[in-house]
């Protein structure tokens, strides 16, 4: 997979970090095997530069990090609500900003082209229903 924003170790950092937010789960498949990261580039276009060579920074670092290390830095970064200090509010803005980009590959109705199954929006259901008066 190819990025116009995001350098090959970027890529794998977070398609790793969405395996952490979207595991395989029943009918749902995981957001690696979904391939909605193929569309990432759609996602991450608006951003300043600046912002995007931090995150190709911060995903290439973290794409080294054995599996534990970013499990617990999703844990400690969706637990800090209650929390003062510049080091929850970069936590928060960590977790904000890279489950925004996860959620958002995974429910965009777009899979990669070798993903075969259900769509995630469908298995859920949801449908936008028009209401016209």
């Amino acid at each position: 997979m190819k990025s116009a924003y995001l350098n090959k170790r970027a890529l794998k950092g977070l398609n790793r970090f969405g395996d952490i937010y979207i595991p395989k789960n029943g009918d749902f498949p995981s957001f690696s095997e979904y391939g909605g990261l193929e569309h990432v580039d759609e996602i991450i276009s608006y951003a300043p530069s600046s912002d995007i060579d931090d995150l190709n920074t911060l995903l290439a670092i973290l794409s080294y990090m054995p599996t534990f290390v970013l499990r617990l830095i999703v844990y400690v970064s969706s637990d800090t609500k209650e929390k003062n200090g510049a080091i929850y509010a970069l936590l928060r803005q960590l977790n904000i900003g890279l489950r925004g980009i996860v959620f958002a590959c995974y429910y965009a109705e777009r899979p990669g082209k070798n993903y075969k199954g259900k769509d995630p929006v469908d298995i859920i259901g949801f449908e936008i229903k028009r209401v016209i008066d």
